[in-house]
């Protein structure tokens, strides 16, 4: 792999190639997507030619309360985008996701010209004309707080708080997969960082419906020994499935956390678990098969699968009773987590 400096003449390379650039995160972006990709349209910025401009866009829905509250509290300008809108864009750079994995807008016949991305490596990426995939990295912030640094960037607090908090969020404060590298940027970065901000971001108020949710989950929950499986059926926002299977970790005595729920004609899937060696990401591939899309770390994993006219009911069973029988758990007895044995 070329060394840093070299990556950076390359990407600024291609950058003056095209105009109109798209910096582009997964559909439903979580911290660490919205702190890298601002962090990437400031690296661009820095860099930029009379003529040229750069948007930051994401599909799907800009729902957690404390990722709204991110945007506002840090000024972030970010346009969401369908896939007619990245098409016509000259240049794009994908951040915190891949190609063709099915939860971003790019795939074989829109592939982007750059990936920085800490998720492990897909076929499709070799296709791309830059790509920086890191999988032994807590969190693609990381990645972009580097470019940043080599290129001689100054800190402006903004762009050190969204990095941080990428940063803090998907390596849960350097506890979760966080290398050396992680934990040297975020120490780097916690001396430019607007502490205040932070607070509002984790502080955000929470709507009602978050609690609704929160209780279908709560009464939904079913133990088998150390696994837990929760069926949320509808939510009104994707990235909750990930909260609550973060939260629903969190159990005693559980070391894996599988979470599902039904967002407009899509099943998401979420599992969590505390042992790096029992490789969830595996496990989802594994559970979603050809139905849909799948993919994540050896402690955190996401899939989707459409419906497609399917029952959601019985889709919903369906996986339940895989994941089961992939863990070999499928003879042990349910136990309601807020009521007696069942």
């Amino acid at each position: 792999m070329p060394t840093m400096s070299k990556q950076i003449e390359h990407l600024v390379a291609l950058f003056h190639e095209k105009r109109n650039w798209l910096v582009l995160t997964h559909n439903d972006p979580d911290p660490d997507a919205i702190g890298a990709a601002f962090g990437m349209a400031v690296l661009l910025r820095h860099f930029r030619q009379k003529g040229q401009r750069v948007t930051i866009g994401y599909g799907g829905v800009l729902g957690r309360a404390e990722n709204q509250a991110m945007v506002r509290a840090l000024r972030l300008r970010m346009k969401r985008v369908e896939r007619d809108d990245v098409a016509a864009y000259d240049g794009i750079v994908l951040v915190d996701c891949q190609p063709g994995v099915g939860n971003n807008l790019t795939d074989e016949a829109l592939l982007p010209d750059v990936v920085i991305d800490h998720h492990p490596r897909v076929r499709l990426t070799s296709a791309v004309p830059l790509h920086d995939v890191r999988p032994s990295y807590g969190a693609t912030s990381t990645i972009v707080a580097e470019y940043l640094q080599q290129a001689g960037v100054a800190w402006e607090h903004r762009v050190a708080t969204a990095l941080f908090y990428g940063i803090k969020t998907d390596t849960l404060g350097l506890a979760r997969g966080a290398t050396q590298a992680d934990a040297e940027m975020y120490l780097h970065l916690h001396q430019y960082v607007e502490q205040r901000i932070v607070a509002q971001i984790e502080r955000a108020p929470l709507p009602r419906r978050y609690f609704q949710v929160l209780a279908d989950a709560l009464h939904s929950a079913t133990i088998y020994g150390d696994i837990i499986i929760v069926d949320v059926h509808i939510v009104h926002r994707p990235d909750i499935i990930s909260e609550l299977a973060d939260m629903f970790l969190r159990l005693e005595g559980i070391n894996w956390s599988i979470v599902i729920g039904q967002f407009d004609e899509t099943l998401a899937i979420s599992v969590r678990t505390s042992s790096p060696e029992l490789r969830a990401g595996q496990l989802v591939r594994r559970a979603v098969g050809a139905r849909g899309s799948a993919g994540g770390h050896s402690v955190m994993a996401a899939g989707r699968i459409p419906l497609e006219g399917r029952d959601p009911v019985a889709e919903r069973a369906r996986l339940h009773r895989r994941f089961l029988e992939l863990l070999g758990a499928e003879r042990r007895r349910g136990r309601a987590l807020l009521q007696r044995e069942i």
